[in-house]
């Protein structure tokens, strides 16, 4: 049975679709069959795809669905969990009782922070929403914060430093959440595949992929150690 992540933020371009076909592209790399479930109304994760099939980039190991309602969500994780290893939810920019049904059908809900403070509210939300479903339903959903579009410079500002007493005082009220050590730079790279290239594993391996691949290699490790443990000890 398929292992479900989703990337939620109630804060639209926040980085949800970058961040899924980074992972995505990594887990397939390691022979993992990934589907990848486009349930945001903008639908850039299956433009991102269509242009991929128009330009001949294709991904091995790689799926993707469109499912935007509560019901076309519930029935194709039911379709096709058996299928594939590990499905990915994209889910709507905007919070809604289709982002609830996303959360609900989740293992880990990943939540893209960039160093705004509106992005850093709508993590916010997202922590409450899983821990509020953890303790209605009992489940363990772990709930995983990534600084993503981080640049040198941005590092002084004052919302970059805010992230982490922000998730910590998340945690000290009793939510569900952590922040992962690894970030992703905003990288030139991350912007152009969304152009059809495929996945950045795809990319000939200059120096500017090399040092994303590593970026993103730690990623998927960080929230590999993260999700294999108990489910409300992942998050500690």
């Amino acid at each position: 049975m398929a292992k479900i992540y989703s990337a939620i933020s109630s804060k639209g371009g926040a980085g949800k679709t970058t961040l899924v076909t980074l992972i995505a592209g990594e887990y397939a790399l390691r022979g993992k069959r990934v589907l990848l479930v486009d349930a945001d109304g903008r639908l850039n994760l299956s433009g991102w795809w269509k242009l991929c099939h128009n330009k001949g980039n294709v991904p091995e190991n790689i799926s993707v669905a469109i499912a935007a309602t509560r019901r076309a969500i519930e029935s194709e994780i039911a379709r096709l969990q058996h299928a594939f290893d590990l499905i990915i939810i994209d889910a709507p920019g905007v919070d809604s009782t289709v982002q609830e049904t996303i959360i609900r059908s989740s293992d880990v809900v990943l939540s893209p922070i960039q160093p705004g403070i509106k992005e850093i509210e709508a993590a916010g939300q997202a922590a409450a929403s899983v821990s509020d479903i953890n303790d209605k339903s009992g489940s363990s959903i772990v709930h995983l914060n990534i600084r993503t579009r981080i640049t040198v410079p941005g590092r002084n500002l004052e919302a970059y430093r805010y992230v982490r007493p922000f998730v910590a005082d998340l945690r000290q009220a009793g939510y569900q959440t952590a922040l992962l050590d690894t970030e992703l730079f905003e990288r030139n790279i991350y912007r152009e595949i969304q152009n059809g290239l495929g996945t950045l594993q795809m990319q000939d391996l200059s120096d500017p992929v090399r040092k994303a691949r590593l970026e993103v290699q730690a990623l998927v490790e960080e929230i590999e150690i993260r999700s294999t443990a108990d489910g409300r000890g992942a998050a500690a």
